[in-house]
C-alpha cells in the first residue's frame, strides 16, 4: 500500500513540477512581451501583467508543495543535526504535525477566500473569476498535506523516490 501511495505522490509531484516550470516559462515570455510591446511598439499589452499574477499564484502554492516534498524548503538543519537521532525523530514528527496543521488551516481559509471572491472578476478579463485563480491555495495546501502524510507514513530511508534526490549535500539549507 505504501508503494502505491509513494508512486501516486511521485506522479502528483511531477505534475506540480511541470505546472511550476510552465508557469515560470510563460510568465517570463508574457513579461518580456509586455515590456517589448510597451517600449518598442508603444502599445501596452493589457493582459501580460494580470496573467503573470495568475501564474505567480499557481507557482507559489504548488511550488511550496514541491519544495516540501523535495526537502528544498528553508529550514534550520543545524538544529536537527545538533540533537540526538531520537530527539531528531521527535522533532521531525513535530514538524510534520505543524505542517499538517498549516495545510489544513490554508485549505479551510483558502476555501473561504475562494467563496468570498468567486463572483468577482478582473477588469482585464471579465470572464475570469478571482476565486478561480485562488483555488490554487486550497488545492496546493491539499497537495502539501498529501506530501506530509507521505513523509509521516514512510520511513526516511524508504522515502527514496525516482524524482527526489537522495543526496543531502545538494539540498538547500
Amino acid at each position: 500500500m505504501r508503494d502505491c501511495y509513494v508512486a501516486a505522490m511521485d506522479k502528483l509531484y511531477m505534475a506540480c513540477v511541470f505546472l511550476c516550470c510552465a508557469s515560470v516559462v510563460v510568465m517570463t515570455i508574457l513579461i518580456a512581451f509586455g515590456v517589448f510591446s510597451r517600449y518598442v511598439l508603444h502599445i501596452g499589452a493589457f493582459y501580460s501583467e494580470p496573467l503573470s499574477i495568475f501564474l505567480a499564484v499557481q507557482l507559489t502554492f504548488y511550488g511550496a508543495a514541491v519544495c516540501y516534498r523535495a526537502d528544498a524548503h528553508l529550514r534550520l538543519e543545524i538544529v536537527e543535526n545538533a540533537v540526538s537521532p531520537a530527539v531528531g525523530r521527535i522533532l521531525r514528527m513535530v514538524i510534520d504535525l505543524l505542517m499538517a496543521s498549516v495545510s489544513v488551516f490554508m485549505m479551510f481559509y483558502g476555501m473561504k477566500l475562494v467563496d468570498a471572491t468567486f463572483f468577482q472578476s478582473y477588469p482585464e478579463f471579465e470572464y475570469v473569476r478571482v476565486g478561480v485563480v485562488y483555488t490554487a491555495i486550497p488545492i496546493g495546501s491539499l497537495v502539501t498535506l498529501l506530501f506530509v502524510i507521505e513523509k509521516a507514513l514512510v520511513a526516511p530511508k524508504a522515502r527514496a523516490s525516482a524524482f527526489v534526490p537522495d543526496d543531502t549535500s545538494e539540498r538547500a539549507v
